[in-house]
């Protein structure tokens, strides 16, 4: 008997200053979906936070005629609310119509669609999401209280300290002074960025204090949180995927190759094959990378396998993650850097470099099978627990 189609809502977007890299993410894994397993219904989050849907949404030209190309589609929401299931439509002629959805797949990057809350929507209305729960994802993105999460285990991660922009308008000298005397960065050049954004966004060098306060005007522009850290100079970067299994599983090595040292915006969305001036990219993939490196040193490579894995563990991440990590080449000191639990491309383009290879349309099948399986448990444990009150 032939398998039913189910109604896959690809949700991206979102009031984000990552908005545009989620929509590429989106329309690449809406490209190589498995059509005889799900049915794609794209939903765009405007950065007004309004939800659409529409054939429209497939079109990359939508995008560019934005706000004008909005007429084309139709405003859908999800209503907190459990049982219903799909989209509530707020068009006047069909207001209150429900569009069947199975699953949702999250394709967000940043706030308010990688840091939990889309998330605490999705278990508000009890539907089938991909990728990380509300703790997972909260704790992914802010990175200072995922190092210290990830360091209470046992996971080396850099000296850090977080700084609050309430905190440096009453006085940027209290807070020069108390960074300075943070073990670990009593020295320049430091490195400071938001604690609750990702793709490089708003990263800054520090090498004095004037820098210093320069960079933490900077920051500020985008969060209201900043974080600072070392700023190891030998560095090499290296980044590993991880992907939910019964026990995860973790991609091929990848080094990013930057142009400044450092990676930047530019580095991870507009090189390689997109046309910059289109304004076109590839996301992720278009970052120019060595895969498996070979002039790594084994051990380096394996521990990053295995801290990346463990993190993966710890924050009870779901769905794929990418984990990257720094090493001080004076040293070979391996540190954790970040984990991104909604990472853009989704990494496609390091399982199908991994032994053995994992095709795109296959990751996303792999994922969305986790996504429902988790709730199915979710419902059976609500079903338990009620039979245990009842009978108490």
């Amino acid at each position: 008997m032939k398998e039913q189609i189910k109604n896959l809502a690809v949700l991206f977007g979102g009031r984000s200053v990552e908005h545009e890299i989620s929509v590429i993410t989106a329309l690449q894994l809406i490209n190589v979906l498995d059509v005889e397993r799900y049915r794609p219904i794209p939903v765009y989050i405007a950065q007004s936070g309004r939800w659409y849907t529409g054939e429209a949404l497939l079109n990359k030209e939508f995008y560019k005629k934005l706000p004008a190309s909005l007429s084309q589609v139709q405003e859908v929401t999800l209503l907190p609310v459990p049982r219903i299931g799909g989209l509530t439509v707020l068009q006047p002629k069909k207001h209150g119509e429900v569009i069947p959805v199975d699953i949702y797949f999250l394709a967000f990057h940043g706030t308010y669609g990688e840091d939990g809350c889309i998330q605490g929507l999705m278990e508000m209305a009890d539907v089938a999401y991909t990728g990380c729960g509300v703790l997972s994802a909260a704790l992914g993105m802010n990175k200072y209280q995922c190092k210290t999460h990830l360091a209470a285990h046992g996971i080396p991660v850099l000296p850090a300290t977080v700084v609050h922009r309430d905190e440096a308008r009453k006085s940027l000298t209290l807070v020069r002074d108390r960074i300075l005397s943070t073990p670990g960065l009593e020295q320049f050049p430091l490195f400071i960025k938001p604690c609750n954004l990702g793709s490089s966004i708003g990263i800054s060098v520090a090498s004095d204090i004037a820098g210093l306060n320069a960079a933490l005007v900077n920051t500020f522009r985008y969060d209201s949180q900043a974080i600072v850290e070392p700023c190891v100079k030998d560095i090499l970067e290296i980044n590993v995927a991880v992907l939910e299994d019964d026990e995860p599983v973790a991609s091929v090595v990848e080094m990013p190759v930057s142009t400044s040292g450092v990676l930047t915006y530019e580095d991870k969305y507009l090189r390689g094959e997109g046309n910059k001036q289109a304004g076109e990219s590839q996301g992720m993939a278009s970052l120019t990378r060595v895969i498996d490196p070979k002039d790594l040193n084994v051990e380096l490579k394996q521990a990053a396998i295995e801290y990346a894995v463990k993190a993966f563990k710890v924050l009870g991440c779901s769905g794929v993650a990418r984990i990257d990590f720094i090493i001080d080449s004076t040293t070979a000191q391996i540190y954790l850097n970040e984990i991104n639990t909604l990472p853009g491309s989704l990494s496609f383009y390091l399982w199908v470099k991994s032994e053995p290879p994992l095709l795109y349309t296959e990751l996303l099948n792999r994922i969305i099978e986790r996504a429902e399986m988790r709730q199915r448990t979710k419902v059976a444990l609500r079903r338990n627990e009620g039979l245990r009150a009842l009978f108490k």
